[in-house]
């Protein structure tokens, strides 16, 4: 995914761990507003993140509850704790990252959020992202929509576009685990380039062509 991209006014769902080019997006916006009043829609990047594992691409997903069936909008649509997704989550990832050279830097503080038994998934979401925001030093403005936001005139409407991860294409490379295995997984969660790369990621995705 590649948007011309300075100073300008995003529009996007809420996101657990997005696609790095995602916080690349961001460190050349000023504004986020999030929409909280969308109707839900199936299987996104809204709940679900993709990791680089010693074996193939994985797919980690937050299982939801919809309130209100299929008219559910984001801000109602509890987590559902039936199955112990945040300890699946916590062994995938120390599977797929223990080695990694930042990963004891970054690890421990997602797990607490993890494991804080959030009750809305936007919550969680924001909670997460709020860490991510600060390791990657992004210092946009956040806003929160009061209502559904129909047409979005003033600057980029992201809502449709993360529904593949393979979507969110970073132009250059960086260090991976399993290089040598798979060459370079590019559309991996954020997650990916932090425990990789730890404080060099923020300038990593600054410097990405993709939006400059």
């Amino acid at each position: 995914m590649n948007f011309a991209c300075s100073n300008c006014h995003i529009l996007a769902p809420t996101l657990l761990a997005a696609p790095s080019a995602y916080y690349s997006l961001l460190l050349h916006s000023s504004i986020l507003i999030t929409d909280l009043h969308e109707t839900w829609p199936k299987q996104t990047l809204r709940n679900r993140y993709f990791i680089g594992g010693p074996n193939q691409s994985q797919m980690l997903v937050v299982p939801i509850h919809k309130s209100e069936g299929h008219r559910t909008t984001t801000n109602n649509i509890l987590i559902d704790y039936s199955t112990n997704w945040n300890d699946y989550h916590r062994k995938a990832l120390i599977t797929a990252y223990s080695k990694s050279p930042y990963f004891l830097y970054y690890g421990d503080y997602i797990f607490a959020e993890f494991n804080k038994n959030h009750s809305r998934l936007v919550d969680l979401n924001n909670a997460v992202n709020s860490l991510i925001y600060k390791w990657l030093n992004v210092s946009l403005e956040q806003q929160f929509s009061a209502e559904y936001i129909k047409n979005f005139e003033s600057g980029i409407d992201l809502r449709m576009h993360f529904k593949h991860h393979e979507n969110w294409q970073l132009k250059n490379s960086y260090y991976q685990l399993f290089f040598e295995k798979f060459g370079f997984r590019n559309n991996l969660s954020v997650f990916d380039i932090l425990f990789n790369l730890g404080p060099e990621a923020a300038l990593y995705l600054k410097k990405d062509a993709n939006h400059e």
